[in-house]
């Protein structure tokens, strides 16, 4: 990204505001929605580890989703098919030591380059027990 557009873009989406819903609608099912002013987006997986091809949102690039979930950590595989062997993001959900926020990591991994990882956390949003806004963000 040209460093200008840096300048604009970069406060713009750390000042947009994120709803963030994570559910379980049936047995062995993790729905997690996230919503902002740009749009909303819906992961529904199996937790069972069983990989499922689905379609980009242009139905364009095939790739392989995965899920899983213990007692504190919910994490989705996404397998990056079309980018070659060896792509994979990860995305790991689960509650901080002091259990008042939500975190949410991201990790690309790249073969034979280091990782690259996005680290949000969210606390619940004043007056509401379900929803979930975030607290920080850091790289």
């Amino acid at each position: 990204m040209p460093s200008a557009l840096q300048y604009i873009a970069c406060p713009i989406a750390d000042n947009t505001s994120t709803v963030l819903r994570i559910s379980c609608p049936d047995p062995g099912i993790v729905e997690i929605v996230d919503k902002t002013a740009l749009g909303r987006n819906s992961t529904r997986v199996s937790s069972d580890g069983v990989e499922t091809e689905r379609l980009t949102r242009g139905r364009k690039k095939p790739f392989m989703l995965s899920g899983e979930a213990t007692e504190d950590k919910s994490v989705l595989h996404c397998r990056l098919v079309s980018r070659g062997p060896g792509w994979h993001t990860r995305q790991e959900r689960f509650l901080s030591d002091d259990g008042e926020r939500l975190v949410e990591r991201h990790v690309l991994v790249r073969p034979e380059q280091e990782d690259v990882v996005v680290t949000r956390q969210f606390v619940r949003a004043p007056g509401n027990d379900e929803d979930l806004r975030p607290a920080t963000s850091s790289t």
